[in-house]
């Protein structure tokens, strides 16, 4: 079984994973869709947090797991909102 302060840390960092995203999403909107290094950080830190969420999950206990998977969507609809900016992206360079 996962510890309870392993998840509370996932869960901490991951809001601070979730929050530098949305500041880059925000920032490329603003910017019609310029997407920096920051940006592609930000997304790929996203995903090792999908992963490291899926780790924990196979540990987990009943109510964690209820948690993990709350937040998992979370995760997965911010990843989902940056592939779909660079995918807008691709749509206006041609």
């Amino acid at each position: 079984m996962t510890t309870r302060d392993s998840i509370e840390n996932l869960l901490i960092e991951g809001q601070h994973i979730i929050q530098q995203a949305e500041e880059q999403l925000d920032m490329s909107n603003r910017n019609q869709f310029e997407m920096n290094e920051d940006y592609y950080n930000a997304q790929l830190e996203l995903e090792k947090l999908a992963q490291g969420i899926e780790r924990v999950l196979n540990s987990a206990n009943a109510q964690q797991k209820e948690q993990l998977h709350r937040f998992q969507l979370i995760v997965n609809e911010k990843l989902n909102d940056m592939i779909m900016d660079q995918v807008d992206l691709t749509e206006l360079d041609d």
